[in-house]
């Protein structure tokens, strides 16, 4: 099962965020992120999902994506994230 993203990665969510992706960093060699029902999304959201995933490599912990929503890509792309965030396989 993987990590929902949920409808809103925006400066509104992060901090619950936040504390969902520790807890799941602390239990989990691996973290399956979907983000395919992302439909909002910002800075603060990208900027949280790039310091989690530099922590997931930092301690070993696999990150996948199982799933980025056209949104999430596109904010990505227009931040110059698609790369460092793992998302080209779903960029165009």
């Amino acid at each position: 099962m993987g990590f929902s993203l949920g409808e809103q990665l925006d400066i509104t969510q992060v901090m619950g965020l936040k504390d969902r992706l520790q807890v799941e960093l602390e239990q989990s060699e691996n973290l399956l992120v979907d983000g395919s029902e992302v439909s909002r999304v910002d800075a603060p959201g990208l900027q949280l999902l790039l310091t989690a995933k530099i922590l997931c490599h930092n301690q070993s912990i696999e990150w996948k994506w199982e799933g980025a929503s056209g949104e999430l890509v596109g904010a990505a792309k227009t931040l110059g994230l698609v790369e460092p965030l793992g998302l080209g396989d779903f960029a165009e």
